[in-house]
């Protein structure tokens, strides 16, 4: 089956985007995204990957759904009989007016488990996801992703971690809970993290420890949890009951 081309910067991809695609995957077509490779501005704060995996996580489980990176476009030229059509899709008048720039703080909140390797952050964010219908990002995930680039120094740590800050304030202005579970594993990074997302902070004690496995214990957590001491529902719970109705935080 031949497909439908949707071509955007999705700086970022918000409802008026995803009411596109929509009309299409409703019609039983298929759909490729494809995303300008723009350079990062004021007007262009996220990376072809960031915008890639943002989108690429909101339809992880359509089948009927492609994302591809394209270079900075300035038009689309064709000629005679070339094969195929351009279509408008028309859309109600309050949807085509949405735009990045209107885009506000979604009453969401972002909790981050930080802990080191092997601590239990994974299972517990999964879990964590169904009760709260989030996102979640995975460390290992966006590191196959996001950050092929990068390796383990403590500068590659720092920009991988800001980058996955970064994708989560994106996920959260579109009106997502979102699970955290990367290491995050210095102070001076969950600062900087902090001061751009004011994420719910769950530390998960335990793991691996070594020369390659850097952590710095956070200070002031807004949550400690010990998988040694407590069974893995016990924590959920825990966590739960700690975060409560999740009352919104502002986003910095």
């Amino acid at each position: 089956m031949s497909k439908s081309l949707f071509i955007g910067r999705y700086q970022p991809f918000h409802d008026g985007h995803g009411a596109l695609i929509n009309s299409v995957l409703s019609e039983g077509g298929k759909v490729v995204i494809a995303v300008r490779d723009t350079p990062i501005s004021e007007k262009n704060p996220y990376s072809v990957l960031e915008r890639i995996a943002t989108i690429k996580a909101k339809y992880k489980n359509n089948k009927n759904v492609e994302v591809i990176s394209i270079p900075d476009i300035k038009e689309v030229c064709y000629g005679r009989d070339v094969g195929w059509g351009i279509r408008r899709i028309r859309l109600k008048k309050e949807i085509e007016e949405i735009s990045a720039t209107k885009i506000r703080n979604s009453q969401k909140r972002v909790i981050w488990f930080t802990g080191n390797v092997g601590s239990g952050k994974t299972s517990l964010a999964y879990l964590l996801k169904e009760r709260l219908s989030a996102v979640v990002l995975d460390g290992d995930e966006l590191r196959a992703s996001i950050s092929t680039d990068l390796g383990f120094s403590k500068k590659d740590r720092d920009v991988h971690n800001m980058r996955v800050a970064r994708l989560a304030k994106v996920l959260n202005l579109q009106n997502f809970n979102v699970v955290v579970s990367v290491i995050a594993p210095f102070r001076s990074t969950r600062q900087k993290i902090t001061e751009m997302i004011d994420p719910y902070w769950i530390y998960i004690k335990g793991g691996k420890r070594g020369k390659n496995m850097p952590y710095e214990i956070p200070k002031k957590p807004h949550l400690t949890i010990n998988p040694s001491k407590e069974a893995l529902l016990g924590s959920l719970e825990k966590i739960v009951k700690e975060i409560g109705n999740l009352q919104p935080l502002k986003v910095k």
